[in-house]
């Protein structure tokens, strides 16, 4: 593909290449890297110098090879379609990197590869085109591959290079060849290229081993049919010829391996990765000319010497046809659809050409076989019965009489399977269904054949039938029909005295004015003296018809249920209740039940039966029983302390909605079904609770429970800290307890974890920050209360000014360290930037008044030192450096 910037830089321009070598003797190879790129892009350019990589097949590298750019020259677009116009701004350049490597003979062979990315945001049949790259690779063979030789082998490579541009719906064919100098066998494929790199490390500074990931194809793409849906392109593996058919516009990757074979062994192979650029050419003119079979006044060969040719052509505007009868210039027309009658019998092709003499011309072929014209068909009978059947059968031909031979093809199935002359009579067949028959004809000119069918009827045999539990159907009965071989069907209901008790229907259904018995006949037939009948004798009876009316719901307490029931049936029908497991009773036998109990509540079914012979019926129904409501709550237990959140539990069971009503003691109430309330005032409390039933069951229980609440009081913490600001230095806080109503005390710090038990104390602070101590106060009955303080501990500190004006105006004159702290020990040293000590003092009083040797000290940036030992660690010398800056 196309190498890119000495930089590394994203290359958004990569079009294809390849690679091959030559064998030079003594273990020396030339290699060839070509590389194509996209030069209207503003993607990198090539790599100078481009890093070759040459791996064991063990995957070690070997060695890395730096080439320079050789430079490059731009490719031809070879666009030479009259009838289309290129797309502008397409630049494509081509360089080809050359670099002698040598190679001892290895067992494990040698892996020369080189990658790059990216290949552009525009590539249609990739995913994340601008984020894949290229890996060119080859491979030359062990030292242990077939006679011991073959490492001694240059590669196949590739002829010349595709075309760049395509048209759509142009179909093209380019020889797509390799060269093997070794003479081995060559086989080429459709394959899926190497990806490599990436957006991120576009020029890795060295390629990886194999095996090398391939590029990710887009939705309907694949090695196969990169060029997407509806387009073809196809590779003969043996000669290398490349057919393309595009659909799609777009930006195509191919892939095309060559495999070298040498003694039947596979030794290497060549990938070339490409771009196919296709664009919409919006061809206007083109000639198009169909085969003679589809011109539509075509019915054969032999139909006379005149033809009516149809031209599909378009975009043109002259047209200059030539219909190939050999020596005469005569045979030659300009109109857009002529027809011609040819001098004699043959075979001719016919040409058109589109736009004759212009720029954009085509140009298009027909072949056409013209004889004296010679049809034939046959008739006879179209159908018979297969019983007794004979068909005559009447040739009809087009030729003069007397001329031409006839003969016939009837069929293994017939009584006759061939015969000669124009007419056979008294052909009979054995079986039913179609049966071809074929005549064919020779005048001396032409032959011709003519085919058409004929059909045998099968003996029908008539099947009728009816529902096992017909009788319990009523007065309307569907019939079955299960005959075979049959076309007509006919049924008779039997019904006396009426004549349109019929149907033609295949499987009907009868309603019968009344009960009875009747006789019924089905008649079928496949044509004439093929016909057969069935004869069935039902019984009809009166339909059993339930309904039944009851009460929707009642409470099981004294709710008694009325079931009114509506039956009409044969005049031995019975009728019978079943009210389910839980009724009271369980069943009955009269039509109006009532009364009816039941023992449990809930859903209960209902179902009245009605029967005669073996027929029975059915019609179910439900009613609701409710249940008896119930009352109840409970408590969630805790500690009852002032103020105490209380959580009331109902227990209560309705059948229904229902009204809840909490009295909490206090003056307190509450609606929800669950109570919750806060108790802010010590005491006992009695709580109740009111249930009201609206549906079912209605009623209205009352629930008191005595004294269920005992609220204690509460404990108030409170403590105060003297001082609430200390240092490390001076760090003693005293702890006053203020709290009421207390009996225990617990104090938590948040340094150090320390904690105490004892009301008032004093503790020393040894780390500096924020404290917040904590005082958390119970009583007797286990109440407690808690409450924090903050405390802030300041750290030691050494102020030092950062600059000093020592001008003698009182103002900044001397640089002095100012600490607030306790000094037990002091050095104090500065120095100037060649490390010169221009100052030292041991006083903490005394500052540098910016002078050395009782000179003024030039403007600049001093360094200082001091060390020391200060309240916070008394045993311990602390040591700051820093810098000044002295200005005059």
């Amino acid at each position: 593909m196309i190498a890119l910037l000495a930089f590394e830089g994203k290359a958004s321009h990569i079009i294809g290449g390849d690679i091959y070598y030559d064998y030079l003797g003594n273990n020396q190879y030339r290699f060839y890297i070509t590389l194509y790129r996209d030069c209207a892009s503003s993607g990198a350019a090539y790599d100078d110098p481009l890093q070759l990589a040459i791996h064991l097949g063990n995957g070690n590298l070997f060695q890395n090879v730096s080439i320079p750019f050789p430079g490059s020259t731009p490719v031809p677009l070879d666009f030479n379609n009259p009838c289309a116009t290129p797309p502008g701004g397409i630049c494509v350049e081509k360089a080809t990197y050359i670099t002698v490597v040598t190679l001892p003979p290895t067992p494990l062979g040698y892996d020369i590869s080189y990658q790059r990315c990216c290949r552009g945001p525009n590539v249609t049949n990739l995913i994340t085109p601008d984020d894949t790259g290229i890996t060119l690779t080859t491979h030359i063979p062990g030292s242990n591959v077939g006679d011991g030789t073959f490492y001694q082998n240059s590669s196949p490579r590739f002829v010349t290079y595709p075309p760049i541009l395509l048209c759509n719906t142009e179909a093209k064919v380019f020889n797509h060849s390799a060269t093997d100098p070794d003479g081995d066998v060559l086989s080429y494929s459709l394959v899926t290229p190497n990806a490599g790199a990436s957006s991120i490390t576009p020029l890795p500074p060295q390629t990886p081993p194999p095996p090398f990931p391939p590029v990710v194809w887009a939705p309907g793409y694949n090695a196969n049919n990169p060029l997407g849906p509806g387009s073809t392109i196809t590779i003969n593996p043996t000669t290398g010829v490349m057919q393309v058919i595009p659909q799609n516009i777009g930006l195509f990757v191919v892939g095309v391996k060559v495999t070298e074979t040498r003694n039947g062994v596979i030794i290497g192979s060549t990938v070339r990765d490409f771009l196919f650029r296709i664009f919409n050419c919006n061809i206007t003119l083109q000639a198009l000319l169909p085969s003679q079979e589809q011109l539509p006044t075509f019915v054969s060969y032999c139909q006379g010497l005149t033809v009516n040719f149809v031209n599909n052509s378009y975009g043109g505007s002259t047209y200059a046809w030539d219909f190939g009868v050999p020596g005469t210039n005569s045979d030659v027309s300009t109109l857009f659809e002529p027809g011609f009658t040819y001098p004699a019998p043959g075979t001719y092709t016919a040409s058109l050409i589109v736009n004759p003499g212009q720029a954009c011309t085509d140009t298009a072929f027909i072949t056409v076989v013209v004889n004296n014209p010679f049809s034939i068909s046959w008739n006879s009978a179209d159908s018979l019965c297969i019983v007794g059947n004979s068909f005559n059968f009447t040739g009809i031909s087009s030729a003069p009489p007397g001329i031409g031979t006839y003969n016939w093809g009837f069929g293994n199935g017939a009584s006759v399977n061939t015969a000669n002359g124009l007419t056979v009579n008294n052909v009979s067949f054995n079986a039913p269904g179609f049966h071809e028959v074929t005549i064919t004809g020779d005048n001396g000119d032409c032959v011709t054949s003519y085919t058409d069918s004929i059909y045998i009827f099968d003996v029908p045999v008539a099947s009728a039938s009816f529902p096992p539990n017909q009788n319990c159907l009523g007065l309307t009965v569907p019939f079955g029909n299960s005959s075979t071989n049959s076309l007509v069907t006919h049924w008779d209901f039997g019904v006396n005295g009426i004549t349109n008790d019929t149907s033609n229907m295949s499987t009907p259904s009868y309603t019968y004015p009344n009960p009875g018995t009747f006789e019924v006949v089905l008649t079928v037939s496949s044509g004439l003296n093929c016909s057969d009948a069935d004869t069935l004798n039902i019984t009809v009876n009166e339909p059993l018809i339930l309904s039944f009316t009851h009460n929707d719901s009642l409470c099981i307490n004294g709710g008694l249920f009325n079931f009114d029931a509506t039956v009409s049936g044969p005049g031995n029908a019975t009728y019978w209740w079943d009210f389910g497991p839980n009724g009271n009773p369980t069943t009955s036998n009269d039509i109006d039940a009532n009364g009816v109990g039941f023992l449990n509540p809930g859903i209960q079914p209902i179902t009245l039966y009605g029967s005669f012979d073996n027929c029975i019926d059915s019609v179910q129904s439900q009613v609701y029983v409710y249940s008896e409501p119930s009352i109840g709550f409970t408590m969630i237990p805790g500690l009852q302390c002032v103020p105490y959140p209380a959580t009331f539990i109902n227990t209560s069971t309705t059948d229904g909605p229902a009204q809840y009503a909490w009295d909490f003691g206090d003056g307190s109430t509450s609606s929800s079904f669950n109570g919750f309330h806060t108790y802010y005032q010590v005491g006992n409390y009695s709580v109740s609770l009111t249930l009201t039933t609206l549906v079912g069951c209605i009623d209205t229980l009352y629930l008191l429970q005595q004294d269920i609440i005992n609220v204690n009081p509460s404990p108030v913490a409170m403590f105060s800290v003297t001082p609430e600001e200390v240092n490390v230095c001076d760090n003693e806080v005293t702890f006053t307890n203020e709290s009421s109503g207390a009996t225990s005390y617990l104090y938590i710090f948040d340094q150090n974890g320390f904690i105490s038990e004892e009301p008032n104390f004093t503790h020393e602070y040894v780390n500096v920050g924020t404290d917040y101590p904590q005082l958390i106060v119970s009583n007797q009955f286990g109440c407690k209360d808690s409450v924090r303080q903050t405390l802030m501990v300041l750290p030691f500190s050494i102020y030092v000014p950062n600059t000093f004006i020592p001008d003698q105006d009182g103002k900044n004159d001397v640089f002095l360290p100012i600490c607030p702290f306790e000094i037990y020990d002091w050095d104090f040293q500065i120095y100037n930037r060649w490390g010169q000590t221009v100052f030292t003092t041991d006083r903490l009083d005394e500052g540098w008044n910016g002078t050395f040797k009782g000179f003024d000290s030039p403007d600049g940036v001093y360094s200082y030192k001091i060390r020391y030992r200060g309240c916070e660690f008394p045993s311990a010398w602390q040591q700051i450096t820093g810098s000044v800056r002295l200005l005059r």
